[in-house]
């Protein structure tokens, strides 16, 4: 591949901008000599590190019997390892055949094949850093022998894979060992981390060797001329290229990673929220970009460069502010569901950074067996602190939490309402998570594999959350905004706006958690012309009372035509409905009458085509409507009784709620003007 004049011109300036580096002697990436001696006392005194240190062993002895045979081509996009009918992720048979688990479809050839040599190019990056890392903490040569082998061997075979992308075309963006740039990031830090490891050993033409025919050309080549902006490829591409530059001792490759206008300073000034979150508001990207970061930020630290700043500092704290009674987060955005527990690898290089015992919360709830406990672990780390559940408004972020409730059976709900996340962003403004006993009641649909239809046609559809869709069609990439919030010991309540979702429509959501078995749900919806409303609310577990009907074709639209065995009633009374959750008892709707509703009701996506998840659709025609309705739990949940009144002010309206003996009188009084309630 040939370097294009201005990218030639652009490394010269930043050559010449970048201050000279002063580096330690290698190692320097994930390790400095001088931290050998207190990993080894680690490994000495603390099970976890020594467990850990002895399954690397075990790993690196078994690369010692192993051919070194690298793949004759690079790698395809994972995007495409699912079934295009039902969406569920691939099993692989063989090397040339992949069967779908749910349907048993038999998928052969390109790009199926092609996606399952990633594995083999990863196998060979962990083996390197692996076998590096052995050799640094037992000293015996022939672990660097075979890491070298390794290295070696991509130094001569790299530039003779083809550039090619996700559509095997050579266009920019693309990598050699894998379909994007992304790919070829994430494949190259162990690779560099594994080779500063035996830098040491190797002599100055394999040094060379391993310049000029890896390193250089992926970063200069395939990473640097392809730019993201602010987001999460772009951080892995940050490290990747601020590796390889303190690896080699180039200073403008540092720069570029951490100065420029893409570089990391930036990306944690802009993509940081004020909140914490990543600003894409998927969990799942969260994460991914936490573990793009460490990478350079410890890289630079071991080379005399503090990157470890307040915002980075913030995207560690928010998940343990935002997570489910049972340390989980939500299925926000393009993302599945967190569990927290699987990242304490991380929080062991915050808890060493930053030294917050925040983090044992969830380092004590972890085997601790991770390359990053055993290179920087803290042993001081005691029992797992008592996590205090709070409701809570996050403005920068967009999400309100109320909760109600002690320990993993607490009752939490996450309202969006926040910016819309970019790419990965969902039309789902004013959308909601419920968790209560245990279990998610109330689901976000998360994600699938993007390169099937089912990610478009259901999961990044309006109609596939629990909010409004307006005329069958989903709503406008947008950003909501909190009107009021409050927390006391009586209720929990936060009022949101969703934006400009569609032309002339706005939409107001209200929602009262009164106690942990008690919701009230206040939707004021209008527009200055009429229009079909769909106010969706999808339930997991199975119909335990479902409203008669009769049966009702959806039409072949985004999110609808998914829908299965869907039934219609008209009427203009309550509607009730209930569902059974295993584990987690029952949970009860009531939509309060007087407004003619057609109730559709029937089952859509979850896991896969396959997995069905119960959901009520209350649609009306009309200018202006309010929905109020209420959702209440227990073993054996009863519906609240509602009695609703518009008042004078403009949107105002008193709700008098009745539960097992206790009654409840709410006033909505968005404009904030003087109303008389009857009765008061």
């Amino acid at each position: 591949m040939v370097v294009c004049q201005c990218c030639t011109v652009l490394g010269l300036l930043m050559g010449l901008l970048a201050p000279p580096l002063d580096l330690p002697p290698h190692p320097r990436l994930l390790l400095r000599r001088e931290d050998l001696s207190a990993i080894r006392r680690r490994i000495e005194t603390q099970p976890w590190a020594r467990a850990r240190f002895e399954a690397l062993k075990r790993e690196a002895d078994a690369w010692l019997q192993r051919k070194v045979a690298l793949p004759d081509r690079g790698s395809q996009w994972w995007h495409w390892y699912a079934c295009k009918k039902d969406g569920a992720r691939l099993r692989t048979k063989s090397p040339t055949e992949h069967v779908c688990p749910v349907c048993g479809e038999v998928y052969t050839g390109w790009p199926y094949d092609d996606v399952v040599l990633a594995r083999e190019h990863s196998a060979y990056a962990r083996a390197l850093l692996t076998l590096g890392l052995v050799y640094q903490l037992t000293s015996e040569r022939r672990y660097a022998e075979k890491a070298r082998e390794i290295l070696l061997a991509y130094a001569e075979k790299y530039l003779t894979y083809p550039l090619h992308n996700i559509r095997g075309e050579a266009r920019l963006g693309g990598g050699r060992v894998g379909p994007q740039t992304l790919d070829e990031a994430v494949w190259l830090l162990p690779v560099a981390e594994g080779a500063d490891l035996i830098w040491e050993v190797l002599r100055e033409e394999e040094r060379e060797a391993a310049r000029k025919g890896l390193f250089e050309p992926a970063v200069r080549e395939v990473i640097l001329p392809h730019r993201m902006g602010i987001h999460n490829i772009q951080c892995w591409k940050n490290s990747a290229v601020g590796l390889v530059g303190l690896l080699l001792g180039e200073e403008d490759l540092v720069w570029d990673a951490v100065e420029s206008e893409h570089g990391y300073r930036q990306q944690m000034a802009r993509g940081v929220t004020p909140d914490g979150p990543w600003f894409e508001g998927a969990w799942g990207y969260h994460f991914y970009t936490l573990s793009a970061l460490w990478h350079l930020t410890e890289a630079a630290y071991h080379c005399g460069l503090d990157l470890y700043g307040p915002e980075l500092k913030r995207m560690f704290d928010a998940p343990l502010q935002l997570a489910m009674p049972n340390l989980h987060l939500p299925a926000f955005n393009d993302s599945g569901e967190v569990n927290l527990a699987g990242m304490a690898w991380l929080y062991e290089i915050a808890r060493a950074r930053y030294g917050d015992p925040l983090y044992d919360v969830l380092l004590a709830r972890s085997n601790r067996r991770s390359n990053q406990a055993l290179l920087y672990g803290s042993p001081k780390v005691g029992e797992a602190p008592t996590r205090r559940l709070e409701s809570r408004n996050f403005p920068g972020a967009g999400y309100a939490i109320l909760a109600a409730g002690e320990g993993e059976e607490a009752t939490w709900l996450a309202l969006d309402y926040g910016p819309h996340g970019g790419g990965h962003g969902h039309p789902d403004k004013l959308g909601f998570v419920l968790y209560a006993r245990g279990r998610v009641l109330a689901p976000d649909p998360g994600t699938t594999a993007y390169g099937v239809p089912l990610q478009r046609e259901w999961y990044r559809t309006t109609l596939a959350h629990n909010t409004l869709t307006v005329d069958e069609a989903s709503q406008r990439p947008t950003e909501g905004h909190c009107e009021a919030f409050r927390s006391s010991p009586d209720l929990t309540a936060v009022m949101a706006t969703a934006g400009d979702i569609y032309e002339g429509v706005f939409f107001r959501r209200t929602v009262v958690l009164l106690d942990k078995d008690l919701l009230v749900f206040v939707d004021q919806v209008r527009s200055e012309e009429e229009h079909l409303y769909d106010l969706a609310y999808h339930n997991r577990g199975t119909w335990l009372r479902r409203p008669e009907g009769t049966p009702w074709t959806p039409p072949d639209k985004p999110g609808y035509k998914h829908l299965r065995d869907v039934r219609r009633r008209e009427t203009d009374g309550t509607i009730e409905a209930a569902w059974e959750v295993e584990g987690a008892g029952q949970v009860a709707y009531l939509l309060a009458g007087g407004t003619p509703t057609t109730v559709l009701t029937g089952t859509g996506v979850g896991r896969n085509a396959e997995d069905r998840v119960p959901l009520l659709i209350a649609r009306r025609r009309a200018r202006a409507t309010v929905y109020v309705w209420t959702l209440t739990l227990g073993p054996e949940a009863t519906p609240a009784m509602v009695e609703v009144t518009p008042l004078e002010a403009a949107e105002a309206i008193s709700v008098r709620v009745q539960h097992e003996g206790a009654t409840y009188r709410l006033l909505i009084n968005p404009s904030r003007r003087q109303v008389t309630v009857a009765g008061r």
